[in-house]
């Protein structure tokens, strides 16, 4: 969508206050369109506003002045009452859509100027409600980490890939990872480690980095279960086998090899599962726990057997009907 430059945004201006010095220029000059414009050109926005807004009470249909006035609020920093009016405007006339979206955007860089979050946030979505297809790459990445400061994860994935589209790949690393996260927090593990697999391709070490092979490992053990359970054998012991080769999340590793024990049993190979399930009892010397239990016997049912399966008692006989 087009974006008009601020050129053309002045040259508007010019041509909307000579229009009204020849409206004026026969009639009252104490007129309040008058007086604001003589306010506007000195600079003082406020008093402007105000001479605009009693006008607009004898002229509310006037899209002259409802221009006047939305570009008033805007130009003092009102990003409500300025949307509110430039809705006004737009109903009536479809012409001045460019100008509300440079007041808007003029809005989000002066909010991202000084910090605010979420005005900057408020202003953009007003104009890319007007303009959907605008383009904004500069405000990509603050828009991604506000939505997903707000839990927004939807539009903060959104954003983030808009903004690493742009980024030159070795300085995405924090996008990476920002990506990897929210991936993870929605359940998407396959996603979430690709992506953190990036990051580490571009920061292989560094407080982070360990953070994000910790994730790779948490995944990659969630991943090996859930293929285990769809009957991808292949797949799910090589998910486990990264689990164990990355040795995180530590206090995960004897479910690593206990699950590797399993896919190995499941495809016939008995004495490495007997290998596997060995290595979970010397990760718990002090032989406790559920996870002990379970990998004791089976174990048992590798060396020795599965225990035969007792046959079920007999029915008791029904009671006799009674005598009619």
């Amino acid at each position: 969508m087009r974006k008009a430059p601020i050129a053309s945004h002045a040259r508007r201006w010019t041509a909307v206050f000579a229009f009204a010095i020849a409206l004026t220029g026969c009639q009252n000059s104490e007129s309040s369109v008058a007086r604001g414009d003589r306010f506007w050109a000195d600079s003082n926005y406020t008093s402007a506003l105000a001479e605009y807004r009693l006008a607009l009470r004898h002229h509310e249909n006037e899209p002259d002045l409802l221009l006047r006035v939305a570009h008033a609020y805007a130009e003092t920093g009102q990003l409500l009452p300025a949307r509110q009016t430039y809705t006004k405007l737009l109903e009536r006339s479809g012409e001045f859509t460019d100008q509300a979206v440079f007041d808007y955007v003029t809005l989000a860089r002066q909010s991202f100027a000084r910090g605010d979050r979420y005005g900057m946030a408020s202003a953009l979505e007003a104009a890319l409600a007007l303009q959907p297809g605008l383009s904004v790459p500069q405000f990509a990445a603050p828009l991604a980490r506000y939505y997903a400061s707000t839990g927004d994860a939807e539009r903060a994935l959104a954003f983030f890939e808009r903004a690493l589209t742009r980024q030159a790949p070795d300085s995405a690393a924090d996008l990476e990872l920002a990506i990897a996260t929210i991936q993870e927090a929605q359940g998407n593990c396959r996603e979430a480690s690709g992506y953190f697999r990036d990051y580490l391709r571009l920061v292989p070490r560094g407080a982070k980095s360990d953070e994000a092979r910790y994730h790779i490992g948490n995944c990659s053990l969630a991943m090996s279960r859930d293929a285990h359970k769809a009957g991808q054998l292949n797949d799910a012991l090589a998910l486990a086998d990264t689990v164990i080769a990355l040795g995180v999340p530590q206090n995960a590793q004897d479910q690593a090899w206990y699950e590797r024990g399993e896919i190995l049993l499941a495809l016939g190979r008995s004495y490495d599962a007997l290998d596997a399930f060995n290595r979970v009892l010397e990760l718990n010397p002090l032989r406790t726990g559920q996870l002990v239990e379970k990998t004791q016997k089976r174990i048992d049912e590798v060396r020795f057997g599965a225990p035969a399966v007792p046959a079920a008692p007999p029915a008791a006989p029904a009671p006799p009907l009674p005598r009619p």
